[in-house]
């Protein structure tokens, strides 16, 4: 898990880092903090499948944190914020872009509250997350993250073959698990099967052609004859639901 927090102020900051410490949370506690000064910095460097969520101060200077949540919501609308506040009065104004929680500073204060929202965001982070063999080893990926995977390029392993995972930033990883193991995970999770062992993130498609998928980094990946009708289908119901 990678976790931002935004706050101009280096002791809010802190507090935060050693509350999720201090949580018992095994995932959070494991998690990569990242910390920014302001809502210009995070944006700035932010990328939708690089966070798993975020801590945002509603009062900084320049963007303010309810404008920094409107960017984000831009480009993730279900990536989990919390706004940091030392006021309630602006909790109102924040529900426009749907938070997760709201947490009153000083936040060494608010423990409890930070433990309860974080149980009630948990079971939804952990929900898209696959988890693949790689070197021998467990790996988590966010499904989000994901572009879309195929075979190629994928090694022998044990006297099976394992399959490539291709992330939306255009970087790939060959990993142990097979092709059939890693699209049984993620069929249910709006990936469609557009050619022979290649699945791909409906989320990741920019447009259907007549023949293939665009993706929104650029690559363009083929949709067999054979499974042409289901892939399209497959496609508008997605485009539908969101």
């Amino acid at each position: 898990m990678k976790i931002a927090i935004i706050d101009d102020e280096q002791q809010a900051r802190e507090d935060l880092q050693q509350a999720l410490q201090l949580c018992g949370i095994k995932n959070v506690i494991q998690a990569e903090v990242q910390m920014f000064t302001s809502g210009e910095n995070f944006l700035q460097v932010f990328k939708p499948e690089d966070f798993q969520l975020i801590f945002l101060d509603i009062c900084m200077e320049g963007i303010n944190g309810i404008k920094t949540a409107l960017a984000i919501r831009q480009q993730a609308e279900r990536l989990p914020i919390i706004f940091l506040t030392s006021s309630a009065d602006y909790a109102l104004e924040g529900y426009q872009v749907f938070p997760a929680g709201y947490l009153l500073k000083p936040i060494n204060r608010a423990v409890p509250q930070l433990k309860d929202i974080l149980h009630h965001c948990l079971p939804d982070l952990m929900a898209n997350i696959i988890n693949v063999q790689r070197h021998g080893r467990m790996l988590q990926i966010n499904i989000e993250r994901i572009a879309y995977i195929d075979v190629q390029g994928g090694r022998r392993v044990g006297g099976r073959r394992g399959s490539v995972i291709h992330l939306q930033t255009g970087e790939t990883m060959a990993v142990d698990t097979s092709y059939t193991e890693a699209a049984t995970a993620l069929e249910q999770r709006d990936f469609v099967e557009c050619y022979n062992r290649l699945m791909v993130n409906l989320a990741a498609v920019e447009t259907l052609m007549a023949d293939s998928f665009v993706l929104k980094n650029g690559e363009q990946l083929p949709i067999s004859r054979r499974l042409y009708r289901e892939t399209a289908h497959e496609y508008m119901e997605y485009l539908l639901r969101k």
